[in-house]
């Protein structure tokens, strides 16, 4: 019997490795920026990111944390979208702070750099175009 539990018990432990995002697993992609001079955070630069990654799953992207940013009343994530094929700063608007709130008192330090299952979306906000964070599973490593 405790052969058995043994043994269902390693299929559970091994099965849980099947369903684990493939970048635990995997090393940072290279970034292949897109933007080698200029203003990455320009509006007309952020406009392009956006065009860019409209059509795109957030899973294609893995995201790094880069600062947090104030302008005026809006509070920004700057976060490197990187893929296989480019990587680019984009300014990712936050209103809802309820993952990040120890990661904004200390500005990202002491915490790591990679968002894991970064979720945003592309919507107008008083009447600009935003990347607005929407949410974020965790911090990994």
């Amino acid at each position: 019997m405790k052969k058995i539990a043994l043994f269902l018990l390693v299929i559970l432990f091994c099965s849980a490795f099947y369903y684990l995002p493939k970048h635990y697993f995997s090393s940072q992609p290279e970034c292949h920026a897109l933007m080698v001079n200029g203003d990455e955070l320009s509006a007309n630069n952020q406009q392009q990111f956006r065009d860019l990654i409209r059509n795109q799953a957030p899973k294609k992207y893995r995201y790094f944390f880069q600062t947090f940013l104030e302008e005026g009343d809006q509070h920004y994530m700057i976060t490197n979208f990187r893929s296989e094929d480019a990587c680019f700063d984009v300014k990712v608007l936050v209103d809802k702070w309820d993952k990040l709130e120890n990661m904004r008192r200390t500005n990202g330090k002491s915490y790591p750099e990679e968002l894991y299952d970064l979720e945003w979306e592309i919507k107008s906000v008083n009447g600009r175009e935003e990347v607005v964070y929407v949410n974020m599973h965790k911090v990994i490593d």
